[in-house]
């Protein structure tokens, strides 16, 4: 299933690469696995002198100035020797959370530039070559998370003879020890949408996003609150669990309150306190983000509703008023020729 996915993406990669007349790189897989190019197919893990460790990432903290040597592991899986080009480069993570590092065409500035290895292995068919490279701590290295990768790839040839990068590795993950400042920061809108019909509910969305403006990697779990006025139809929700986000990313969400019902206004707020990753990567309490707006609900339905009501009143009262009136007129009319009537019987009389 994976190789028909990088081999989707790598005609992918033709097709528009074919349109721009460039040089299309594929994404990198993270953590590594199996990849297929054309008939190459390959992995690439983490290991040690003697081959694959176990581990999904390399990940490790150390001094400013401080070197470790780590092990990459090229794996050929397929029928002919593969000659791989090697790479690093600095890593991000998506909107999704996942892990990924820069395409090749864009240029690391860096903990991917902190990477030391060689430009290229030749690997056999059947075969597993042991990489080794160096991961080196500039001396004025700001302490906190420092996310690269190293990857192996490979390139081929689509129509119009535009080249296809497709590669596949895992990140590298560097802690650069000092004072670590875990911190966070909120942003929030929030709008409302009555319902068309005035005997039903409309609803409240929410939108936040959340950024790490500390030196570490954190996790969060936003939760939500609306309530109206004097704290009328008061409710929490959470958004989405955010696993990883790296200092200087953003992660957005959005949160949907349903029965909402017009009550003028709502009051929104969202928190979120920062969490350690995990229990190795741990750091002490953390003030949470917060942030705070309002969405007007304002009930135009059910204002409509009122407005038809008071003029269907209004006109039925004008109406009863002219019926009454001009049934007065047609009394006193016919009182009137009565009397003329009567007058004249009497005057004939006399």
């Amino acid at each position: 299933m994976r190789s028909a996915v990088a081999l989707f993406g790598a005609l992918l990669g033709v097709l528009f690469g074919a349109l721009l007349g460039a040089v299309v790189p594929a994404l990198v897989a993270l953590p590594a696995a199996a990849a297929e190019s054309d008939t190459v197919t390959w992995s690439v893990r983490p290991g040690d002198e003697n081959g694959e460790d176990g581990r999904a990432w390399v990940e490790w903290a150390g001094d400013p100035g401080r070197s470790r040597t780590e092990h990459m592991v090229v794996t050929n899986h397929g029928d002919d020797a593969v000659t791989f080009r090697l790479s690093s480069a600095d890593g991000y993570f998506t909107d999704t959370g996942r892990f990924t590092m820069l395409a090749s065409d864009q240029e690391s500035v860096a903990a991917g530039t902190w990477i030391d290895l060689p430009e290229s292995v030749t690997v056999p068919a059947g075969a597993a070559e042991v990489v080794p490279f160096t991961v080196s701590v500039p001396d004025d290295a700001e302490p906190g998370d420092h996310p690269a990768g190293v990857a192996a790839s490979v390139h081929s040839t689509g129509t119009g003879e535009v080249a296809v990068e497709s590669r596949v590795g895992f990140r590298v993950m560097t802690r650069v020890l000092g004072a670590l400042a875990p911190s966070a920061g909120l942003t929030a809108s929030a709008s409302y949408t009555g319902a068309v019909n005035p005997f039903e509910a409309g609803e409240v969305e929410v939108g936040y996003e959340l950024e790490n403006t500390g030196n570490t990697r954190l996790s969060a779990w936003p939760e939500v609150s609306v309530s109206g006025p004097f704290g009328l139809g008061e409710r929490t929700a959470r958004g989405a669990k955010i696993l990883e986000i790296g200092p200087g990313e953003t992660r957005s969400g959005t949160v949907r309150f349903a029965n909402a019902w017009p009550l003028g206004a709502y009051d929104v707020g969202v928190v979120a306190r920062p969490l350690p990753v995990s229990d190795e990567l741990a750091f002490g309490p953390v003030e949470p983000a917060s942030a705070r707006t309002t969405a007007l609900a304002l009930p135009w339905s059910q204002l409509l509703v009122l407005t038809l009501a008071a003029l269907l009143a209004t006109w039925s009262v004008w109406r009863r008023r002219r019926e009454r009136r001009r049934t007065a007129e047609l009394v006193a009319r016919v009182r009137q020729e009565a009397l003329a009537e009567a007058a004249a019987v009497r005057h004939h009389h006399s």
